[in-house]
Protein backbone atom coordinates (compact mmCIF):
# COMPACT_ATOMS: atom_id res chain seq x y z
CA UNK A 1 0.00 0.00 0.00
CA UNK A 2 1.60 3.13 -1.18
CA UNK A 3 0.93 6.30 1.64
CA UNK A 4 1.68 9.22 -0.92
CA UNK A 5 4.16 10.50 1.57
CA UNK A 6 7.04 12.65 0.01
CA UNK A 7 10.49 13.24 2.04
CA UNK A 8 10.27 16.46 2.97
CA UNK A 9 12.43 19.13 1.30
CA UNK A 10 15.77 20.47 2.90
CA UNK A 11 17.03 23.91 1.43
CA UNK A 12 20.65 24.91 2.64
CA UNK A 13 22.24 28.03 2.73
CA UNK A 14 25.82 27.79 2.60
CA UNK A 15 28.72 30.11 1.75
CA UNK A 16 29.91 29.59 -2.20
CA UNK A 17 32.44 30.37 -4.59
CA UNK A 18 33.98 33.98 -4.33
CA UNK A 19 32.18 34.86 -1.30
CA UNK A 20 28.73 34.82 -2.52
CA UNK A 21 25.91 32.78 -0.49
CA UNK A 22 24.43 29.66 -2.21
CA UNK A 23 20.53 28.34 -1.88
CA UNK A 24 20.36 24.68 -2.69
CA UNK A 25 18.33 21.43 -2.15
CA UNK A 26 19.85 18.87 0.06
CA UNK A 27 21.19 16.45 -2.29
CA UNK A 28 22.19 18.23 -5.14
CA UNK A 29 25.31 19.76 -5.80
CA UNK A 30 24.47 22.40 -7.81
CA UNK A 31 22.79 25.91 -6.16
CA UNK A 32 19.11 26.90 -7.29
CA UNK A 33 20.51 30.25 -6.70
CA UNK A 34 23.61 32.35 -5.58
CA UNK A 35 23.57 35.80 -4.14
CA UNK A 36 25.91 38.65 -3.10
CA UNK A 37 24.27 39.22 0.22
CA UNK A 38 23.62 36.88 3.04
CA UNK A 39 20.29 38.38 3.54
CA UNK A 40 19.33 37.68 -0.12
CA UNK A 41 20.17 33.88 0.30
CA UNK A 42 18.18 33.50 3.27
CA UNK A 43 14.63 35.71 1.28
CA UNK A 44 15.15 33.19 -1.23
CA UNK A 45 15.37 30.27 0.83
CA UNK A 46 12.47 31.67 2.84
CA UNK A 47 10.09 32.09 -0.18
CA UNK A 48 11.18 28.56 -1.62
CA UNK A 49 9.87 27.38 1.85
CA UNK A 50 7.01 28.80 1.79
CA UNK A 51 6.46 27.24 -1.52
CA UNK A 52 6.91 23.99 -0.61
CA UNK A 53 4.54 22.92 2.45
CA UNK A 54 6.55 20.83 5.04
CA UNK A 55 10.12 21.83 3.98
CA UNK A 56 12.98 23.11 6.05
CA UNK A 57 16.11 25.87 5.76
CA UNK A 58 19.26 25.07 7.20
CA UNK A 59 22.19 27.77 7.15
CA UNK A 60 25.84 26.79 7.03
CA UNK A 61 28.16 28.64 9.36
CA UNK A 62 31.36 28.32 11.33
CA UNK A 63 29.95 25.70 13.70
CA UNK A 64 27.91 23.50 11.43
CA UNK A 65 24.31 24.03 10.84
CA UNK A 66 21.25 25.93 12.71
CA UNK A 67 17.27 26.23 11.01
CA UNK A 68 16.71 29.10 9.05
CA UNK A 69 13.83 31.16 11.09
CA UNK A 70 10.79 32.42 8.40
CA UNK A 71 11.57 35.67 7.38
CA UNK A 72 9.10 38.24 6.65
CA UNK A 73 8.10 38.81 3.26
CA UNK A 74 10.95 40.50 2.47
CA UNK A 75 11.61 38.58 -0.97
CA UNK A 76 7.79 38.07 -1.90
CA UNK A 77 7.51 41.99 -1.80
CA UNK A 78 10.48 42.56 -3.69
CA UNK A 79 10.54 40.12 -7.11
CA UNK A 80 12.39 42.52 -8.39
CA UNK A 81 15.41 40.58 -7.25
CA UNK A 82 16.49 38.27 -9.40
CA UNK A 83 19.01 35.23 -8.42
CA UNK A 84 22.03 35.11 -10.65
CA UNK A 85 23.89 32.19 -12.11
CA UNK A 86 26.98 30.36 -10.44
CA UNK A 87 28.78 32.47 -13.20
CA UNK A 88 30.33 35.46 -11.52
Amino acid sequence: MEHGCQEPTVICVSPGLHGRWDVAEKGYEEPLASFDDKEDAYAYATDLMRSRPGSAALVEDEEGFSLLPVQADSYAADRTRSPDSRAA
